[in-house]
């Protein structure tokens, strides 16, 4: 049973990026390492708890390069619920907008021009549009600058200490991140806005610029143009739906990739590769790999937790609650019969606040643990009124006298 009380111990944990203890107890101790990897920095997480099944030097500092759109895009998605602007706005481009330096990733846009806001946020996704994010954080913030602000305030909330913004598109190298803060951002942004990987992240082309959009008494193009993603493993990668690739001098080679197979989700983090895209690419898949060929996320059954005698209180019991989701990724030799036993107090004092510790809940595979999962309480429990209170002690002061406590 999982209850409403503590969600908000249920909402923290959807952003722990590290192994917890109880996995460490099986975890890593019989799973290959990957080798083959084209990239200074490198992480692999599980999307179901953000734990990380492996890295290496994941928390150099190196410019995200176009992986800053991940920001970027979360910022303008979630402005996007809340009302501040609708995805079918049109968007007068500006000359402004379309100013960037030689050899900038572009969506085309020319000024004059009036763009659907979807449509930038396609742009940015799909062929990681400096124009885009730079017409983006005008219309949201009035400045590169101001909207940068943003950005790094949402960093702040998500605890990323080296993850800073300069500028929304990643043409900077004075935008700064490390693997393991990248896997984090790009896991709580799909947490955030989950329909963002097929709206987005998952489409290989954009047909831009199109007659609707063309500045008023311009041509249209002659042709249809059609704009294709640098994320080359949605080509080519099975279950491969996102995430960004990215690139500038300064940083070398960036991908975030993630893949879904059979219930099970991974996100796979490289900075500074040196060899190309295609080296990137081939990196990505060779850890895509490793991590469906050693993990995977299972759902076990978990038994209901039952409740405990709370003296005193203004009920007899305390209903428990698991204080997660029994969601998890094991070593994938360890999926396959996974069992629960209940490890609870057997009475508690009133008062109880609703969240309060009052077992685990143990999750094993034959003879090793795969996960513990604490019970708590469900609800508050007050203290009862006085009769209740004496009628409690009196029986807890006989129990005691005949050995039964």
């Amino acid at each position: 049973m999982i209850r409403r009380p503590v969600a908000a111990a249920l909402a923290a944990a959807l952003f722990l990026p590290c192994l917890s203890a109880s996995a460490a107890e099986t975890q890593g101790l019989n799973a290959s390492r990957p080798v083959d990897v084209d990239a200074r920095s490198v992480i692999v997480v599980d999307m179901a708890n953000g734990e990380v099944l492996y890295e290496r030097d994941a928390d150099l500092v190196i410019p995200p390069a176009s992986l800053t759109k991940i920001m970027t895009m979360m910022v303008a998605l979630d402005a996007v619920d809340a009302g501040r602007v609708n995805l079918s706005d049109r968007v007068l481009i500006t000359r402004e907008d379309v100013t960037l330096p030689y050899r900038s990733s572009l969506m085309y846009l020319q000024e004059g021009m009036n763009v659907p806001f979807d449509d930038l946020l396609r742009g940015m996704a799909v062929i990681s549009g400096n124009d885009a994010a730079k017409t983006v954080a005008r219309v949201l913030a009035g400045s590169q600058e101001a909207f940068a602000e943003l950005m790094n305030a949402e960093a702040e909330r998500l605890g990323l200490a080296e993850t800073r913004f300069v500028e929304p598109s990643g043409l900077s190298e004075y935008n700064t991140t490390t693997a393991r803060e990248m896997a984090k951002l790009a896991r709580a942004y799909l947490l955030r806005h989950p329909s963002a990987l097929a709206d987005y992240h998952s489409r290989t082309t954009m047909h831009f610029p199109r007659e609707d959009v063309m500045p008023a008494g311009a041509e249209p193009p002659a042709i249809k143009i059609l704009l294709q993603t640098t994320n080359k493993l949605l080509f080519k990668y099975d279950g491969c739906d996102g995430l960004k690739t990215g690139y500038i001098d300064e940083s070398g080679y960036n991908l975030v990739a993630t893949a879904e197979r059979d219930g099970s989700r991974f996100i796979i983090v490289t900075l500074g590769g040196t060899g190309g895209p295609d080296s990137r690419a081939r990196s990505g898949a060779y850890l895509l790999d490793w991590a469906f060929a050693n993990w995977k996320t299972v759902r076990p059954e978990a038994p209901d937790p039952g409740s405990v005698r709370a003296w005193g209180g203004a009920t007899e019991t305390v209903a428990l609650a698991y204080a997660e989701y029994p969601v998890f990724t094991v070593q994938a030799r360890l999926a396959g019969n996974i069992g629960c036993r209940i490890e609870a107090a057997a009475e508690a004092e009133a008062p109880v606040a609703a969240g309060t510790r009052l077992g685990q809940a143990v999750f094993t595979s034959g003879d090793a643990v795969v996960r513990r999962i604490d019970l708590v309480a469900a609800d508050d429990v007050p203290l009862g009124n006085l009769f209740v209170r004496m009628r409690d002690a009196v029986i807890r002061f006989f129990r005691r006298l005949f050995g039964g406590e």
